[in-house]
């Protein structure tokens, strides 16, 4: 899979939807999402989030 970068558009596993907040590193398997609503980012595996768009 492709790293997710900053501004990334993604849909979580459990139908969420957010923006990426950091660009996703090499070699983690964790990236750092607002989800849309939600006032604070949460850290999410990259397995469980699919890229929908790849900007705002």
């Amino acid at each position: 899979m492709e790293l997710l970068k900053f501004g990334n558009r993604i849909k979580t596993s459990n139908g969420q939807e957010g923006t990426v907040q950091e660009d996703q590193e090499a070699n983690s398997d964790e990236v750092k999402v607002m989800i849309d609503g939600e006032e604070t980012a949460s850290v999410l595996k990259a397995k469980d989030l699919e890229k929908v768009s790849d900007h705002l």
